[in-house]
């Protein structure tokens, strides 16, 4: 949200701030797991799906996280911190419910590569937080 200062200057308030680097940081993990199995698919299909999988598995669970915790911002940290809590202890089941549902439904599936398109995504959202654009 935009507030003026007085003299007309628009200036951004202190809730928008960590939405949009939540927001950059998902576009992030979206982008770089797109790229990485469309950077497969040479190596084959199996590999390309098996990382978009791992990728999925990492994304949805944290994209759950930043819908519950955004809404939550502002002046009330113990609403904040008990929210942040119960939404962490729900993106690890949810990570694991969908790690199982894969492994379970999904053959032939390339393990190693499923982890890496799950690393990829986790790091490069950490990265994209840390530079400032």
């Amino acid at each position: 949200m935009r507030q003026s200062d007085g003299a007309g200057c628009m200036a951004v308030s202190n809730d928008a701030v960590p939405a949009r680097l939540i927001s950059r940081g998902l576009r992030i993990q979206s982008i770089t797991s797109l790229l990485l199995a469309g950077g497969l698919w040479p190596v084959g299909p199996v590999a390309a799906y098996s990382s978009m999988f791992g990728s999925l598995a990492a994304f949805i669970p944290s994209l759950f996280f930043a819908l519950v915790v955004t809404r939550k911002f502002g002046p009330d940290s113990a609403a904040f911190l008990r929210t942040a809590l119960m939404a962490e202890v729900v993106k690890i089941l949810l990570t694991a419910l969908l790690c199982m549902a894969v492994f379970i439904w999904v053959k032939p599936l390339a393990a190693g590569w499923f982890f890496t398109g799950m690393a990829a995504t986790i790091f490069s959202g950490r990265l994209g937080l840390l530079f400032r654009a």
